[in-house]
């Protein structure tokens, strides 16, 4: 059975949400966009879509319900995500890392093709969706490997032109930052925002604490 503008709708329209919204990944390319411009970020934007595209396979495959039957798994992947947002906030707020910093004197570099790929394993918010997706994808009458075969090019075909929002968004706030003192204000800026969201991510294991 063919699948029907109805049955993919929602699936497009849950991708669009999960993606244009903020999030690990959405913050970070802002910080990019404003420090290293389009086209030197080009490869962590083409990381996210991949890594996030190799991870609904994984969830597809069976590992979505290991994460739903095992609490712990999802604990582990959002304290890791947490670690490496709190170290990114370091990092803004480090002296000498304002975003005219250059390269040549130590300033961070852009996530490479690989790291923003493998990011995707440890982002809650991407677990979340993908496993989402493959719930939304269970309901369709096509067999499994039409499904997510549909799955997946919807998925990143939504999730590509999303987080790039958010990198052109970057790119031109920077032509905004025209002083050293503005520059310095928005890396703390952006740090809080890091440290707003790995609270938030906590949040769900506080609760479980209390529980």
């Amino acid at each position: 059975m063919n699948l029907s503008f109805t049955d993919l709708l929602p699936l497009a329209a849950f991708a669009f949400v999960m993606s244009i919204t903020p999030g690990p990944n959405n913050l970070m390319l802002l910080n990019s966009g404003v420090r290293f411009g389009v086209r030197r970020s080009m490869p962590h934007v083409l990381g996210i879509t991949v890594g996030f595209g190799g991870l609904i396979a994984v969830a597809f495959a069976g590992v979505a319900a290991l994460v739903l039957l095992n609490p712990g798994v999802m604990t582990v992947l959002t304290i890791s995500c947490v670690t490496y947002l709190l170290w990114l906030a370091w990092q803004l707020l480090r002296p000498g890392r304002a975003v005219d910093a250059p390269a040549a004197a130590g300033a961070l570099q852009p996530m490479s093709f690989v790291g923003a790929s493998l990011f995707q394993f440890v982002n809650p918010k991407g677990w979340a969706m993908a496993v989402a997706s493959v719930g939304i994808t269970a309901q369709w009458p096509v067999e499994p490997a039409l499904g997510l075969t549909w799955l997946l090019a919807i998925a990143m075909l939504v999730n590509l032109p999303c987080v790039l929002v958010w990198l052109i968004g970057g790119a031109l706030l920077r032509r905004l930052l025209g002083t050293h003192g503005v520059r310095r204000a928005f890396d703390f800026a952006m740090a809080a925002l890091v440290i707003a969201t790995a609270l938030w991510m906590l949040l769900p294991l506080a609760d479980t604490m209390r529980s």
